[in-house]
């Protein structure tokens, strides 16, 4: 038996008792979960969640191919695992396939490496030009979507709200990314869309295959890589061929130009600004647009609420344009926003290796162990939330001093810790403008009674969303 442990948190000496093995989800005889995970991994989540409890050992493959990694569903162990980067890290399977797939940049990096490219991109996303350049932008596309959908909703036809929001929001991280309009790039970048559900594939496969054998999937995904980088590279030349222009101001100029705060003379070379950018197009359209399409959906399936909106809209706006300003007057619109991201929570899962034996909840982790905090599972869990399946913004109109679910980490779509997503606030600002905007001008309704869900890299629906649109 292992001896009583002193570890020291957050300036707080804890003492760590040795742990009881981890249970495990119960799985088919020779494959464990591995058929589960591929038919629904969120559901498997919430069933490790449910049948063994908030640290659950999920195992997959057949002796001598099992994979196994920890399933963890509470929110008190949130921070510790997030907020200590050194002793939790990025050193697993689903970030080291997806550090092949998009290079080096925020979502994949850490140590040294991660304190750097944090000092360049600080500048890209101060408050300041979040709520006056890149608001100005959501606004302006917001409206052009507002416009476009006019002749379908004279005859109170459907759009999918899916397709629309990621046509939508891919055309405002284009212009936030290159500046200029993007509508030439914007279908190159959305038909590759499927490069991150084949990642995660990958990454959480018992054993990818490696990618030099030409299977079908790995020849698509290289396609699909090549694809993706050719249009970034030739963005970033273009931009490096124009140095008789003014910097720009959007994410690739300021990157061009940035010099990092500690050190005048290091820059950023080509290859690692490609890196941030790919990160930053494939996550920063489509965790956004998924968040946007579900919200919309789920207030065309509760009208009242839908009009508990529109009439803060009408009664804070009086028909004008939204901007970033007004967003602190309209409570309920910010709190359909959080509702629809602890339903259905971009990052559903953010995956840690431990560098040294932890104890969790009396459970004791093996060093090197695969580590899932999930979102998801805490997020919808029904010890947290009263009828958590529920959309119901309600949950987050409460008195000063208290926090939803009654925890800090029981609602975290961005993470935690000092790795927490650096595109918050820009998601935090674009969801309720592109929302304002749609139900100032239009009323929803749907058939849908459900959203079916891929986990990608990030969530996102797996299928076309319907919706009906009205001229209010």
């Amino acid at each position: 038996m292992c001896p009583t442990r002193l570890r020291r948190f957050e300036g707080i000496v804890i003492v760590r008792e040795a742990g009881r093995r981890v249970p495990s989800l119960r799985g088919a005889p020779l494959v464990g979960a591995a058929l589960d995970l591929r038919r629904d991994y969120l559901g498997t989540l919430l069933r490790a969640a449910r049948d063994v409890g908030d640290v659950a050992r999920i195992y997959a493959g057949p002796p001598g191919w099992r994979v196994a990694f920890y399933s963890i569903s509470a929110p008190e162990l949130v921070l510790e695992i997030l907020g200590q980067p050194d002793r939790y890290t990025k050193g697993n399977q689903f970030y080291a396939e997806v550090r092949k797939a998009l290079g080096n940049g925020m979502l994949t990096s850490e140590g040294d490496d991660w304190h750097r490219q944090r000092r360049f991109l600080a500048p890209v996303f101060t408050h300041k030009r979040i709520s006056t350049t890149y608001a100005a932008i959501m606004v302006d596309e917001a409206q052009q979507l507002v416009r476009r959908w006019s002749r379908v909703a004279a005859t109170g036809g459907a759009v999918d709200v899916h397709g629309e929001m990621i046509d939508l929001t891919s055309r405002i991280i284009g212009r936030v990314l290159f500046g200029a309009d993007m509508s030439a790039a914007v279908p190159e970048i959305v038909k590759f869309r499927f490069v991150s559900d084949l990642i995660l594939q990958r990454g959480f496969s018992p054993r990818p295959t490696p990618m030099c054998v030409p299977t079908r999937a790995n020849r698509r995904l290289s396609s699909g890589l090549a694809g993706l980088r050719a249009v970034v590279d030739g963005i970033i030349a273009d931009r490096r061929r124009k140095t008789d222009t003014v910097p720009t101001q959007d994410l690739l100029g300021l990157l061009l130009t940035s010099r990092d705060v500690d050190n005048g003379r290091d820059r950023l070379s080509d290859t690692e600004i490609a890196d941030q950018v790919l990160i930053f197009l494939l996550a920063g359209h489509d965790t956004t647009a998924s968040t946007l399409a579900c919200l919309l959906v789920e207030l065309a399936r509760a009208p009242e609420w839908q009009q508990t909106l529109r009439d803060e809209l009408d009664h804070v706006l009086a028909g004008r344009v939204v901007t970033a300003g007004d967003l602190a007057a309209l409570p309920w619109t910010g709190r359909a926003v959080r509702e629809a991201m602890r339903l259905y929570p971009a990052a559903h899962s953010i995956g840690r290796s431990n560098t040294h034996e932890e104890t969790l909840n009396g459970y004791r982790i093996p060093a090197g162990s695969a580590i899932v905090v999930s979102p998801w599972t805490i997020h919808r869990s029904p010890k947290i939330w009263v009828d958590p399946q529920t959309f119901d913004p309600q949950r987050f109109d409460l008195p000063g001093g208290q926090v939803p679910g009654g925890h800090k980490y029981a609602w975290f779509p961005f993470g935690a810790g000092p790795h927490a997503c650096i595109g918050m606030q820009l998601a935090m600002l674009e969801t309720p403008i592109v929302l304002a905007t749609i139900l100032q001008t239009y009323r929803l309704s749907t058939s849908l009674t459900s959203i079916p869900l891929q986990p990608a890299i990030s969530l996102h629906p797996a299928d076309p969303l319907p919706v009906q649109i009205q001229l209010s």
